[in-house]
Formats: C-alpha cells, sequence, structure tokens
C-alpha cells in the first residue's frame, strides 16, 4: 500500500545525496533530482610577471651613494672610491637603469627614481619580466572567469545539455575584455601566487596565447520541497558544493515564467492529474491538522516534545513502507484502510504476510478503495490475482478476514489501527509557476486521540454506509454472498450487535452460522466480551429451529467453535450460557450429543479439540480457565 518510496524523477546517480540530505535535514523532501551538463569556455593566457631579487653589494651601494651623497656622484667619483675600474660601474648602473631604478642627469651624476628609492627600502630590486602560461576558464553559471595553472581534461559526457534549457551563452564572460586589474584582482582571490604586490611580484601584462576551446562540466539540479513551511526551493549543486549565485539566478527566470521544471526534470504535466483523484476538503483538513501537529517534533527533539496524550511525527520517505508494516503489526482487534489506488507494487507479499499474521491473531480488516463519484466502475481495481488472494485469508473458522469494498474518492491514504493509531499519507502534486511537481508521499504516524477519533469516525461511517447498502441489496436478491459481507464489515466494526439485530429482523436464521463465525473472531480479538448480550440473544433463536433446519448442521458446528473460544477464555461464562433451556435445545438440535452428560462434560470436550486443532503460534492470549469440572 505504501510503497517503499514514490516513484519521483531522480537520477540514480544523485540517491546516495538526495538520502543524505533528507537525512541530515528532517522536513525536507528532494522530489526532483537530475544531472547536466554545460559549455565551459577554455583561452591559453600568456602572463608577464615581474618579481624582485636581493640587490648585490655594488647595487646597493651605487643606490645608497645616490641617495645620500651631496652632490649627487658621478660613476667615475663612485669608481674611485671602490677602487674599481670604472667599466664595472657603469654596467652596473646600466642594469640599474633598465629597471627604472637609477637614471643618469645630464651633468653625469646619479639620481636614484622613485621606483628605486621603493626598491631600495625593500632591500631589493626588479627582476625583468617573466611569461607563465595559464587557463583562463569561462564559467556560465557562475558568470565568472576563473584561472588555472593546467588546462581542464576533455571529457565527453553523456548528460543532457543545461544549455538547451538556460540561456547560458548570454553570461558566458569574454576573456578578451578582461582589464589587467580585474586579471590581477582574480588571481590574488584564488591565490595562484602570480601577482602578490606585497612582496613585490606583479602581473604587469597579458595577453591571449591560444584561442578559445568548448570544455564540459557536470552539475546537478535539486527541487527541494520545505514540507513543514511548504515551500520550494531549487539548488545547483557541483558535487557537495552548492552554487549560490546560479541558484539565484535560476530562481529568477523560473518566476518570471522563462523556464518550466517539467521540462528540465522530464516530468509528464498531466500524469497527476492522471494518476490521483482530485482533494476531498474533509480529509485534507484532517492531513492539515496532522501536519501541523507534526512541525514542532520535525524540528525538535521528538521524546522531549511528546505529550502524554500522544503525538504526530513525519516518516522519512525511504522509511514510509518498513514503518508501516511494522507499525501494522501492533494491531490487536481492527485495521481500517482506505487507499484511492491499489499497485501491484504496494500490494506485495510482505504485506500479504503481515495481514496473514494479524487475521491469526483475531485481527479484523477492512479495505477501501476509491471509485469515482456517480460512476459504478472502480479505478485501478486490485488486480483479480490479489483479490483471490487476499480473500483466501481466512479466520480460523473459514470467513475472509479480509474484507474489500468500494468508498468514496479520496486523494489520500489513510489507516486506523485499534482507534489508537492513525496513519496518513497523501501523493500531492505542487504547482509551482504552472509546473506540477511530483511532491511523493509524506507519511505522518499520529497517536494525537482527538485526531485519531475524528479520522476512525470518518472511515468507520464509510463503511458501516457500504454495510448497508450490501444488506439492503442483499435482502432483495437474497444473496447469502452479500450478506455475509455486510455481516462481516459490521463484525470487524465491533458491531456483532447490529448483525445480530438484523438477522432476527429479517427472520435471515439461515445466516446464524455465519454471524457465530464472525462472533468467534470478535472473541478472539476481544472486541467482543465473552459475557456480550448477544450470544444470550443469538442462542434464543435456537428455540425458533428445528432438527430439519436448513443450515443446521453449520450452525451445529459453529455454536460448539463459540463455546470453545469462549470458554477458553472464561469456562464460568460459558456454563452460565449454557443454562437448562439453553442446554436442552443444544441436545434437541444436536449441538451437543445425547451422549454428553453435562454442560461440564460438553465445554471439556470442545476445549480439547481447541487445543488440538490450534497450533501454539495460533493461540491468541487468554485469561487464567474459570472453568472447574463438577465431581
Amino acid at each position: 500500500m505504501f510503497l517503499e518510496s514514490s516513484a519521483k524523477p531522480i537520477d540514480s546517480s544523485l540517491q546516495t545525496s538526495v538520502e543524505k540530505l533528507e537525512k541530515t535535514s528532517p522536513g525536507l523532501s528532494v522530489i526532483a533530482a537530475r544531472q547536466f551538463c554545460y559549455p565551459l569556455v577554455e583561452t591559453g593566457i600568456e602572463l608577464m610577471v615581474t618579481a624582485p631579487r636581493k640587490f648585490n653589494v655594488l647595487e646597493e651601494f651605487i643606490l645608497r651613494a645616490s641617495l645620500e651623497i651631496t652632490p649627487k656622484p658621478t660613476e667615475v667619483e663612485l669608481a674611485q672610491v671602490l677602487g674599481l675600474d670604472p667599466i664595472f660601474v657603469r654596467s652596473t648602473t646600466a642594469n640599474l637603469q633598465a629597471l627604472n631604478t637609477l637614471k643618469i642627469l645630464p651633468d653625469g651624476s646619479l639620481q636614484l627614481t622613485p621606483e628605486g628609492r621603493t626598491f631600495y627600502e625593500k632591500g631589493s630590486v626588479p627582476q625583468p619580466p617573466e611569461s607563465h602560461p595559464i587557463y583562463a576558464i569561462a564559467d556560465p553559471l557562475l558568470e565568472a572567469t576563473a584561472f588555472e595553472l593546467n588546462p581542464l581534461r576533455e571529457s565527453a559526457l553523456n548528460l543532457p545539455n543545461l544549455g538547451d534549457f538556460l540561456p547560458l551563452n548570454s553570461r558566458i564572460p569574454r576573456v578578451d575584455s578582461l582589464t589587467l586589474a580585474e586579471v590581477q584582482q582574480c588571481l590574488i582571490h584564488q591565490g595562484l601566487g602570480f601577482h602578490r604586490p606585497e612582496s613585490g611580484k606583479e602581473v604587469t601584462a597579458f595577453q591571449i596565447a591560444q584561442p578559445p576551446e568548448t570544455r564540459w562540466q557536470s552539475v546537478a539540479l535539486f527541487a527541494i520541497f520545505d514540507t513543514l513551511n511548504q515551500r520550494l526551493t531549487l539548488q545547483l549543486r557541483r558535487g557537495q558544493q552548492l552554487l549560490e549565485s546560479a541558484t539565484l539566478w535560476l530562481e529568477t527566470l523560473q518566476s518570471e515564467g522563462k523556464i518550466s521544471l517539467t521540462e528540465l526534470f522530464e516530468i509528464c504535466s498531466t500524469r497527476g492529474e492522471e494518476s490521483f483523484p482530485q482533494e476531498n476538503p474533509e480529509v485534507e483538513a484532517r492531513l492539515e491538522q496532522v501536519r501541523q501537529a507534526a512541525i514542532e517534533p520535525v524540528t525538535d527533539n521528538v521524546e522531549e516534545n511528546s505529550t502524554p496524550t500522544g503525538r504526530a511525527i513525519l516518516i522519512s520517505e525511504s522509511q514510509i513502507h518498513t514503518q508501516f508494516l511494522e507499525t501494522l503489526q501492533t494491531a490487536t482487534h481492527q485495521v481500517l484502510i482506505y487507499s484511492p489506488r491499489f499497485t501491484e507494487q504496494g500490494i506485495n507479499y510482505r504485506l500479504l504476510q503481515g495481514l496473514e499474521t494479524l487475521v491469526k491473531r483475531g485481527v479484523w480488516i477492512l479495505v477501501g478503495q476509491g471509485t469515482i463519484p456517480g460512476k459504478l466502475s472502480k479505478i485501478t481495481p486490485i488486480s483479480q490475482e490479489w483479490l483471490t488472494k487476499l480473500a483466501a485469508v481466512k479466520t480460523a473458522e473459514g470467513l475472509s478476514a479480509i474484507q474489500i469494498v468500494a468508498l468514496e474518492e479520496s486523494h489520500a491514504k489513510e489507516v486506523v489501527i485499534d482507534r489508537q493509531i492513525y496513519i496518513c499519507s497523501a501523493h500531492n502534486w505542487l504547482t509551482y509557476g504552472g509546473d506540477r511537481l511530483p511532491l511523493g508521499e509524506s507519511l505522518y504516524q499520529v497517536t494525537l486521540p482527538e485526531i485519531v477519533s475524528e479520522a476512525y469516525q470518518s472511515l468507520s461511517t464509510q463503511f458501516q454506509q457500504r454495510a448497508e447498502s450490501l444488506w439492503q441489496q442483499a435482502i432483495t436478491t437474497q444473496d447469502e454472498s452479500l450478506a455475509t459481507t455486510s455481516l462481516s464489515i459490521w463484525g470487524a466494526l465491533g458491531m456483532a450487535e447490529t448483525a445480530l439485530q438484523q438477522i432476527q429482523d429479517r427472520e435471515w436464521l439461515e445466516l446464524l452460522p455465519i454471524w457465530l463465525k464472525i462472533a468467534c473472531q470478535g472473541l478472539r480479538s476481544q472486541q467482543m466480551s465473552p459475557d456480550s448480550p448477544s450470544l444470550n440473544q443469538a442462542l434464543s433463536q435456537l428455540s425458533k429451529l428445528t432438527p430439519d433446519s436448513p443450515q443446521l448442521d453449520s450452525l451445529c458446528e459453529a455454536w460448539r467453535q463459540v463455546m470453545g473460544v469462549i470458554a477458553d477464555q472464561d469456562g464460568t461464562i460459558a456454563l452460565n450460557l449454557l443454562s437448562e433451556p439453553v442446554w436442552q435445545d443444544f441436545i434437541r438440535l444436536g449441538i451437543a450429543s445425547e451422549a454428553v452428560e453435562s454442560p461440564d462434560a460438553f465445554i471439556a470436550g470442545e476445549l480439547a479439540k481447541l487445543a488440538a486443532n490450534l497450533s501454539p503460534t495460533q493461540n491468541p492470549p487468554r485469561k487464567k480457565s474459570k472453568h472447574h469440572k463438577s465431581g
């Protein structure tokens, strides 16, 4: 019924990332995720980089003399002071002039330039510019240019081109339009080490060295629904990195109606309308109550926020199927199920085995499926194969324990267990900017008494109405099969008295064996008490029967079974039911053999048969028997 996870457009390669995001962010559900590729533009660049070096002793002496000696010295004067051949001084001053740190005035004296003064203070002189190859990568998603030391690897990505859906070409930055200052700033930001003015290393120029080439980059697009705030967000991710600026641009395009998310995620826009019915206002109001009740436990610690009166919790989608089956097994007497659609994936062997286990414990199960208002035909009914398998799940007395009937159309799946636990889920679609996106299932498990009671009342009323309708048809057509279904529904709802009263009012006493089988299951599930007045009422009908009455054999066997089950729970009550008039009817009709000496002996025999027929795993919890054999 509740699938392991809903069929949402999520690329298999992104499934792990989706599960991690949903696990670490309660209340968030990834409703679609798809990988794309898009083109980057790679351009070869040549940088001209200057870097300082420590000056040597002669350079330091010349620069210092040019700065501090007055009047300014000439090359010949410095050579004389140093005792060097003037050729060595001229060679050094020529290098300093080439580096724009020193100039020779018309009178031959030496003067430090402003750049030279700066380098002198740093204790270094600039070197001639060096050429460094680098690669400019223009990224249209980020609308920015980055630099790489090595060219990107060429790779063919077998992914849809994001450029087919988004206007990427208009966002590709032109590398040849970059200014030197922009290049320098980008190099500083990336920390590539080419431009570090504080250390004297500077990019002084750049030029295009290789023509632009296309390279491909992968990117993931996520559509994420916040179930608490009922809000959809989009995210573009590269691995674990969220591309914030690209995400903002994408949301702007969506808000302006310039892109379609159904096209981006390949979602059929009519699929939701064909597959799921329209909202039922009453049910939707109840679901909204549940959503609001679940908000606080989802955002904080569940145990701290739960109250003695119950709670509502949101189950993560990956845990829906497992959680449903585990909770289902807590049932002790009754399960009401409604689903607008049943699929082969939802009705499966795990569910069937779980239902069989419940029935062995005495649990009644009612299953409702939706119909289109005003039409008799069912929509996507349970397949005949599974109808046969479900109908084959019998009570110990051979009565079908799972009743499947058509109810009002609704968009939600609802389950009520023992009138104490309410499980609800709706496979909704989100209308977003004209698109319809699948939200998947949001399963809630509720133990808040008021909400559980309201849900039970709604479902049980529908089942009651269906039982009454089938009963009227059965009366008109004298169809015992329809009548059995009606009686079983009443029995499952704990309305055995109503079922018996209908049989009496119509004097349809041939149905008494069916009612007794229903009573056996009710006694096992403790929906019916061993001292229920309806049992005495049923016993009073025996006086109306004769040894040649129809269905007498079935009636006799059914009463033996009922008395055995009652005696197993409370022997004293079983004996009290067998009053003298009743015991005489038991003997007269052959329910008890004339060879049986007393009610005591009869009960003892039925207890022995019950013990022999039921395996230990089939025996329900029982009270200590109060039956004692008479001496």
